[in-house]
């Protein structure tokens, strides 16, 4: 708090210094993601992978719940609110996961119209994910740990109920989709580091922190 102060970014509150925090918490785990190899290390790459996620979607959950209280004035009844808060964004967001994974699961396996069509079931398994990233942004959610939850249902009981060939084609177009995703977070940060008028307002910042300290 003191450090901001000095280099003159704010003003802030305290709901505003908890938000920072649980953003700043959050470990990037992409480029230790890059290195690994899921085909030689699949056990290592999961457990950095699911790491990875569960600890962004709780930093967003957290940061959603900060959000939504005023902290000027923390008491014991504004900590549990706060906790009541952070559980149910977790639990719910967990629930309409689990629950989009097994609808999924139940349109492929008891419909007819799509069954045994590979078309029908690769577009089944990507609409069912991003519905279930809607309705979590819809409800005011974790979009992050909906997907991951419905991820996780599809891959032990979607998976199985779709043919051979919709597995390869499913396999394939989301390894894709997240290369182009990987690369265009990337490039962006990239751009945005040589953004001009950002790093002269830091170096106005730390002049300025520079004079008081």
């Amino acid at each position: 708090m003191l450090l901001f102060k000095k280099f003159d970014i704010g003003p802030f509150e305290i709901g505003d210094y908890l938000a920072i925090g649980t953003i700043f918490s959050a470990t990037d785990s992409v480029c230790t993601l890059q290195i690994l190899s899921q085909d030689e290390t699949p056990l290592l790459y999961s457990l950095v992978f699911g790491e990875g996620v569960v600890n962004d979607a709780t930093s967003i959950v957290l940061f959603n719940a900060v959000r939504n209280f005023d902290l000027t004035h923390i008491d014991g009844s504004t900590a549990l609110q706060l906790f009541g808060n952070f559980v149910y964004l977790f639990l719910t967001s967990t629930a309409l996961g689990i629950g989009a994974g097994l609808l999924s699961a139940y349109i492929i396996k008891a419909l007819y119209f799509a069954r045994h069509s590979t078309d029908r079931e690769v577009a089944i398994v990507i609409l069912m994910s991003y519905l279930s990233y809607m309705l979590a942004e819809l409800f005011y959610l974790s979009g992050i740990l909906t997907v991951f939850f419905c991820g996780i249902v599809m891959s032990h009981y979607t998976w199985h109920n779709v043919t051979e060939s919709s597995r390869i084609t499913t396999k394939h177009a989301f390894a894709t989709m997240s290369f182009i995703a990987e690369t265009f977070i990337f490039l962006y940060v990239g751009m945005d580091a040589l953004d001009i008028e950002k790093w002269k307002m830091v170096k106005r910042s730390l002049s300025y922190g520079g004079l008081v300290l």
